[in-house]
């Protein structure tokens, strides 16, 4: 039997009962951002008006968007997102969608926050956890991405640069996968 203990990270609060696009705009508000930048779904920002209403809502705070993350979250995608992301100021970002836009902000904040701007920059970053079929993306601070190439994904976990790269580190906490 498998045992451990898991820490879900410190969540602000959870928004139910109002509209999506209001509660964001308020969220914005509440944390006086000026630059939000829209990482959505390919399939929500063509098949739903969602993308549109947010665009309306922000107005001159929409920094800029990206719908462009493709399955498993490829390095190309994610560093050209953020590179995006840094182009426009951005000072906060919001995602649309699923696990690979979600696993792609977290990724876009660590390349923002460590200057990545080439996905062979990517290269300095490795997983060191066992790899795991479930996503709880939305709920860690796990990040995944996939091999450009082969388009398999590398394992989440704790990454952390290696001793050779600059001082300066990228860690999130290690979750315990529960089957």
């Amino acid at each position: 039997m498998l045992s451990g203990v898991y820490r879900f990270p410190a969540m602000d609060s959870v928004i139910f009962g109002k509209p999506f696009v209001d509660a964001l705009a308020h969220e914005v508000d509440r944390v006086e951002a000026r630059a939000v930048f829209i990482l959505a779904s390919g399939t929500l920002a063509r098949g739903t008006d969602t993308v549109d209403r947010l665009r309306q809502k922000l107005g001159n705070r929409l920094a800029g968007e990206c719908a462009k993350i493709g399955a498993h979250t490829p390095r190309t995608d994610v560093v050209a997102a953020a590179n995006a992301a840094r182009e426009a100021g951005t000072d906060l970002i919001v995602t649309l969608g699923g696990g690979s836009v979600t696993d792609a902000a977290k990724m876009v904040g660590l390349c923002l926050g460590n200057g990545v701007t080439d996905p062979s920059q990517l290269d300095h970053f490795r997983a060191r956890s066992p790899p795991t079929a479930l996503c709880g993306a939305p709920m860690s601070r796990r990040r995944a991405f996939a091999r450009s190439r082969s388009r398999r994904p590398c394992p989440p976990g704790n990454i952390r640069r290696r001793p050779a790269a600059p001082t300066r580190r990228a860690t999130s906490r290690r979750a315990t996968a529960i089957r």
